[in-house]
């Protein structure tokens, strides 16, 4: 079928990258909340906000294969396309950075930006096929992994690569199974668009309302929001405890955040209700010993890190 030229931004699909990083804002928001022992909820480990986090993810994967459609469709533009592999590259380097200085052991090694910068590169022979192909293996790949899970890809020395299924120890790993999937559908949903000159329904109103320009804005500079809008929450949350407008909740609901990334951390490899009682045990040990205040003021620290984990593994082999 002919395509037919389009000019001007799609500005739905802008729409769409801007909601989805309002999600992931809402996400992180609460994560700060209860890292300061703001509220109790469980946004560690809890199902539901697991499932949000992944449908958050898989929209931005989405997404990305969808926008390489929109920007190559008509021939791979590779001077654009690497400067923006470059650039997304920088970003994700620059986050790995600054979570090994803040989490430690649990920085950020294979990231959604590490996976973005991988799968945009591995799904471009994808947009030269029939779309129904490139929908049938986005389905193959998170089915495979629904199938087999963590054994499709088990070798934990490719984490950094992003080619191991398994959980990590990190405050953010977005795997290439099951996640370029997700890419794949996004290529598949963008070239059927494309075949049958439906891009063009996504340009919206000629006179689009103050909602989709401003949710449109900042789709249109995703990565800029995606890099700072973090820091920025969790500075402004940071502030409000400091300053004393905000304060911590009860000693109970910092415990209990405690627990829940405790939890989170060690089901990873170990049984949930084995981690439970171990997670219950350190905090009540460090609380009982007088360092429970400076485990809370002082979570990275290595030293108390280490006695903390001291700790926990002396609770676990009881």
């Amino acid at each position: 079928m002919q395509q037919h030229a389009l000019t001007g931004r799609l500005i739905l699909a802008d729409v769409a990258r801007g909601l989805a990083l309002l999600a992931m804002a809402i996400y992180h928001f609460s994560w700060d909340l209860t890292w300061f022992g703001i509220v109790g909820w469980n946004v560690a480990a809890g199902p539901d906000w697991r499932l949000f986090a992944q449908l958050i993810a898989g929209s931005f994967l989405f997404l990305v294969g969808f926008s390489l459609v929109l920007a190559h469709k008509d021939g791979i533009r590779w001077k654009s396309f690497w400067r923006r592999e470059v650039k997304v590259a920088i970003a994700a380097l620059a986050v790995s950075v600054v979570t090994y200085f803040v989490f430690q052991d649990q920085w950020v090694r294979f990231g959604i930006l590490h996976s973005i910068v991988v799968s945009s590169l591995l799904a471009l022979p994808f947009l030269r096929v029939h779309y129904l192909i490139a929908l049938l293996c986005g389905a193959g790949v998170i089915l495979l992994y629904h199938w087999m899970g963590d054994f499709v890809l088990p070798y934990n020395q490719l984490f950094w690569l992003g080619l191991t299924s398994s959980p990590q120890s990190s405050v953010d790993y977005v795997p290439l199974i099951p996640w370029f999937g997700p890419v794949l559908l996004g290529v598949g949903c963008g070239s059927f668009f494309a075949r049958y000159d439906l891009l063009r329904l996504l340009r919206g109103s000629a006179s689009p309302n103050v909602f989709s320009r401003f949710f449109a804005w900042f789709g249109r500079h995703s990565l800029a929001t995606y890099l700072l809008h973090q820091p920025i929450l969790f500075g402004l949350v940071w502030t409000a405890v400091t300053v004393g407008v905000i304060g911590n909740t009860s000693g109970e609901a910092q415990v209990r955040s405690f627990q829940q990334s405790c939890v989170a951390a060690c089901s990873q490899s170990v049984d949930v209700e084995q981690c439970e009682r171990a997670c219950a045990c350190t905090s009540s040990e460090m609380i009982d010993r007088g360092l429970w205040e400076e485990l809370l003021s002082r979570p990275n620290d290595p030293d108390m890190r280490e006695l903390a984990q001291r700790v926990f593994q002396m609770c676990l082999q009881r």
